[in-house]
Formats: C-alpha cells, structure tokens, sequence
C-alpha cells in the first residue's frame, strides 16, 4: 500500500480490542500495530496515530471491536488532532520532530 502512496504523506491508525481469542483477539491488534511502527522506518512520509493508548473501554460495544456513538465521534475528533500534529499545515517543527518517532500520541 505504501509503494503506492508514494511520497504523499500518509497517517494510519492503530488498533486494539477488548477481544481475548479469536481473529480480532488484542494480541493480533498488537502484532499489526508493532508492523506499523516497523514500516515507518522505510518510509518518512508515514505517520501512526496511536488510537490503541487514547480508547476508553467503555466506547466499546458489546462485541469489544466496534464502538458506541460517542466513541466513533472522539476517535475522529482525536484522529483529526493527530493529522494535524503528524503534518502541520506550515511543515514546522512537529513534522520534523516526527522523523526520529512516527508514533503520534
């Protein structure tokens, strides 16, 4: 995916669940967010939001993959505020800061 977005910059989202086995169990959410951080080192256009640390358990729902009305509305409110940390509209200091850490917090 990366080899086709080129040199455009490129935020993606890690993820997390409240499941403990299973195709969506945590410890597979885990193994995927740790090869996000890996690619970054090949490519400096990227950046991961870490969503994972943010997520409240109770913006879950039943299921502990998706999330309630309110937690869809903060994890977008918070990827927006991530976007703007990762690529800041002037390409100041936080996006030359983000070349040592790809991980935005």
């Amino acid at each position: 995916m990366m080899k086709l977005i080129g040199d455009h910059p490129v935020m993606w989202v890690n993820v997390t669940s409240l499941l403990a086995s299973g195709p969506y169990a945590e410890a597979s959410m885990q193994a995927w967010d740790r090869a996000l951080i890996q690619a970054c080192a090949s490519y400096p256009n990227m950046r991961v939001y870490d969503w994972a640390a943010a997520v409240k358990d109770s913006w879950f729902i039943s299921d502990g993959i998706h999330f309630t009305s309110a937690g869809y509305a903060a994890r977008a409110r918070l990827i927006a505020q991530a976007l703007a940390t990762g690529f800041p509209a002037d390409g100041g200091a936080a996006g030359a800061k983000r070349a040592s850490s790809c991980l935005i917090e």
